[in-house]
């Protein structure tokens, strides 16, 4: 089996505190296959060509993900990126588990890290990596609460659907799945869409769409997201990464009605 995570920077991991090893990009599977890797060939305004290569940082550092597939005793590929969006996070999810089946590896467990609803994914050719995370502007914002926008209905209409098209997806592939938000609690913002009924919570944290890494952290230990050890530029150090990995880990085996990979039959014959 295979973990295939992906989220923003809270998946990456991007504390200054952790260990940037930019010598992993040149070994990836994945190198390839999702647009902001590899060499890409872009077209620039009066018609150049130009190839540029898009580094990624990748960390040694114990980030979340590398915690939990040791923990499950698999192979990991994380594909979180720093900065990006939920579009990008869905979209590069259906192709690298699209890219595994077609090497054969089709026994995986998908966990995702949901990142803020304010940033939205637009198209630039004029932009090497072509794909771009654009966040709602606060000029933008309407309302007392300061969490309604111009359009803001339409990105959150947009997350909803693209949250039950990866379901479906994963569903129709029978590929078991766990999805939890990273910093943002959007779970308010959601409930507004008219589709947010037709998710299925059964496989989401907690049944809701909070910030759950951050509010365990700042919970477990009585701080805020702007206290060392644990954040760092309101980041999660390695201390609060290994937290939340074993965490995720007692959570998909100890908490009835969440035990996903207990479910699946591949894993409880070869792992169990």
């Amino acid at each position: 089996m295979i973990l295939l995570t992906n989220g923003d920077s809270w998946t990456q991991g991007d504390s200054p505190a952790q260990t940037i090893n930019w010598e992993a990009t040149k070994t990836l599977d994945w190198y390839d296959i999702i647009p902001e890797f590899g060499n890409i060939s872009t077209h620039m305004p009066e018609g150049s060509m130009t190839q540029t290569k898009s580094l990624y940082k990748f960390y040694d550092s114990q980030v979340w993900p590398k915690v939990l597939g040791e923990k499950l005793g698999v192979e990991t590929w994380n594909c979180g990126k720093l900065g990006i969006s939920n579009d990008r996070i869905f979209r590069t999810t259906i192709n690298s588990i699209e890219y595994l089946e077609s090497l054969g590896k089709k026994d995986l467990f998908v966990v995702i890290g949901l990142t803020s609803v304010l940033r939205y994914e637009t198209w630039n050719e004029y932009k090497p990596n072509q794909w771009e995370c654009t966040r709602i502007h606060p000029d933008d914002f309407i309302g007392k609460d300061g969490r309604g926008y111009k359009f803001c209905d339409n990105v959150i209409y947009k997350t909803t659907m693209n949250i039950i098209n990866l379901q479906n997806f994963c569903k129709n592939k029978n590929i078991p799945y766990l999805f939890f938000g990273a910093f943002d609690d959007m779970d308010e913002d959601l409930k507004t869409s008219a589709l947010y009924k037709y998710i299925d919570l059964n496989p989401i944290y907690n049944h809701n769409f909070n910030g759950h890494f951050k509010h365990y952290i700042q919970d477990k230990f009585n701080i805020t997201w702007f206290d060392k050890p644990y954040f760092d530029v309101r980041h999660p150090t390695d201390i609060s990464h290994i937290e939340w990995g074993n965490h995720l880990y007692d959570y998909i085996y100890h908490i009835d009605n969440h035990s996903v990979l207990l479910h699946h039959e591949f894993y409880r014959s070869n792992y169990l």
